[in-house]
C-alpha cells in the first residue's frame, strides 16, 4: 500500500522502484492522511505491506476500520520517533505490530530496519528491538563519534551517527563545499545523535540541532519533552517554552 509521496526518497525508491523491479503489486494513494480512502483501497486490494510515519498511523487508528487492514502483516515506519504507546495501540486495533527503520535521502535512502515479527526467522539472536531503528543493512557501516573531536565512542554512548557504504551519495549537484562537509573519507555525517547497543542496534535520540550540553553531557530535547509529557499527561512534542531564563537566574543545587 503506497502512501508515501514520490518526491520523498523512501516513497520513490521503496514503494515505486522496489515494486517495479521486484514484482509485487502496488496500490497507491496520493494523500497519506486520507485515511478513509486508504482503508478502502487496502481492503479492496488486500494490501499486506504498509510504509509510513507515526503521524500517519495515528490518523489510521482514528479513521480506518480494523477489517480494512485485516490483511496487513508488515508495517514499517520512519521519519520521526515512534511513541511507545503507538506500537500497542496499532497492534491492538489492527493485529499487526509496526517496526521502525532509519534512512536519509543522501543514503539512498535506507540504512537500517527492524525485522517485522511476521518475517522473522531469528532463533538465537534478536532481530527486532523496539525503541531502536534496527541493525544496519548488509554492506552498510555505522559508527558513533564525538560531535566535538570526532573520536569514536563506546557502545551505548550518544554521539554523531556516521554511515558508510555503497548507498552513500556521490554529492550534492553544484555544491562541492557542502558535499565535502557532509561526506568525509566516504562517511556521511548524518546530523543525527544516536548510539549503538551491545547487539548492534541503532538508537536515534535526536538531531544535533536539538541537543544541549548540560554539565558536560549531551542532553536531547526529546527526552526532556518526554519527561514533561509524563508529568502533565500530554504527548511529547506538544510543549512550548514561553520564556527562557538567564543563566544567572537558574538555581543550582
Amino acid at each position: 500500500m503506497g502512501v508515501l509521496p514520490f518526491f520523498h526518497s523512501f516513497g520513490y525508491s521503496v514503494t515505486l522502484w522496489a515494486v517495479m523491479t521486484l514484482g509485487p503489486t502496488g496500490v497507491y494513494h496520493f494523500n497519506p492522511l486520507d485515511a478513509r480512502q486508504i482503508g478502502k483501497l487496502a481492503a479492496k486490494f488486500k494490501a499486506s505491506v504498509l510504509l509510513g510515519t507515526p503521524t500517519f498511523l495515528r490518523s489510521y487508528l482514528r479513521r480506518v476500520e480494523p477489517e480494512q487492514f485485516a490483511t496487513l502483516d508488515v508495517v514499517v515506519v520512519g521519519a520521526e520517533k515512534m511513541p511507545a504507546e503507538l506500537f500497542d495501540a496499532f497492534e491492538e486495533r489492527f493485529g499487526v505490530r509496526p517496526v521502525e527503520g532509519y534512512g536519509a535521502t543522501e543514503l539512498s535512502p535506507l540504512v537500517s530496519v527492524n525485522i517485522p515479527p511476521s518475517r522473522s526467522s531469528a532463533k538465537y539472536q534478536a532481530d527486532r528491538i523496539e525503541g531502536s531503528v534496527g541493525r544496519p543493512l548488509p554492506g552498510i557501516g555505522a559508527r558513533i563519534v564525538s560531535p566535538e573531536d570526532g573520536s569514536e565512542l563506546l557502545s551505548g554512548q550518544d554521539g554523531m551517527l556516521m554511515v558508510t557504504g555503497p548507498n552513500v551519495m556521490k554529492g550534492y549537484v553544484n555544491q562541492d563545499e557542502l558535499t565535502r562537509k557532509v561526506v568525509q573519507d566516504g562517511w556521511y555525517v548524518t546530523g543525527d545523535i544516536a548510539n549503538v547497543d551491545d547487539q548492534g542496534f541503532l538508537h536515534i535520540t535526536g538531531r544535533l540541532s536539538r541537543f544541549s550540553k548540560i554539565a558536560g553531557e549531551m542532553v536531547p530535547h526529546l527526552r526532556v519533552e518526554e519527561e514533561i509529557a509524563k508529568v502533565y499527561g500530554c504527548r511529547a512534542g506538544k510543549e512550548a517554552a514561553s520564556e527562557t531564563a538567564e543563566e544567572s537566574d537558574i538555581e543550582r543545587p
